[in-house]
């Protein structure tokens, strides 16, 4: 049999078998590890570490005050480790992913921002049909609740703006433009044009 002498961290320390531990005893080993290995690995979740031991169970070797790991399991928990992909993210500088459903961006097509400024430069320069298409598809994409996944909780417009604000500054520039066309408050001009 060979001996544990040069395997134990500690003197006095006595070997505990991981199914056998005490949730004390894994937060201490995993602490352990953290400090035997961490400073040679960039920063990582702690839910690594804990996965690390979780998955390859070593044997604790633990005194009244301390939990360690022989020099061997610290290096299988190092090898296991970086065969994980949080060791992979953690190393291109990629933190764990989240992601937020959330109302995303409406996104309006450049032309339609020149449209609507070409209207607002001169509001009677296009008939009513060409009024009617610009203001509703304008409508539409500031109106719009569309949702999806998002990397950021917030998601902003192109410009960099806050969406919400988009959508309202959008809707009034075209409440604006109706009153320089004499359209009545409260009325779309494509629902007067669908009743006919």
């Amino acid at each position: 049999m060979k001996s544990t002498a040069s395997l134990l961290p500690l003197p006095n320390a006595q070997c505990i078998p991981f199914a056998q531990a005490t949730p004390e005893q894994l937060h201490r080993a995993e602490r352990s590890v953290q400090d035997a290995l961490g400073a040679t690995f960039p920063p990582m979740p702690e839910e690594t570490w804990a996965g690390a031991l979780q998955a390859l169970q070593p044997e604790l070797w633990a005194t009244s005050d301390t939990v360690s790991l022989a020099a061997h399991e610290l290096a299988r928990v190092a090898l296991h480790v970086r065969s994980r992909p949080a060791y992979a993210n953690a190393r291109a500088g990629l933190g764990p992913r989240k992601l937020y459903y959330t109302r995303q961006p409406m996104d309006c097509p450049a032309e339609v921002f020149h449209a609507l400024a070409e209207l607002e430069a001169d509001p009677r320069a296009g008939g009513p049909a060409v009024y009617q298409l610009v203001t509703g598809v304008v409508r539409r994409y500031a109106e719009a609740e569309k949702f999806g996944w998002s990397k950021l909780p917030d998601p902003r417009e192109a410009d960099g703006t806050d969406s919400d604000q988009a959508r309202a500054a959008l809707l009034a520039r075209v409440t604006a433009l109706d009153r320089a066309r004499g359209v009545p408050a409260g009325t779309d001009p494509a629902d007067d044009h669908r009743s006919r």
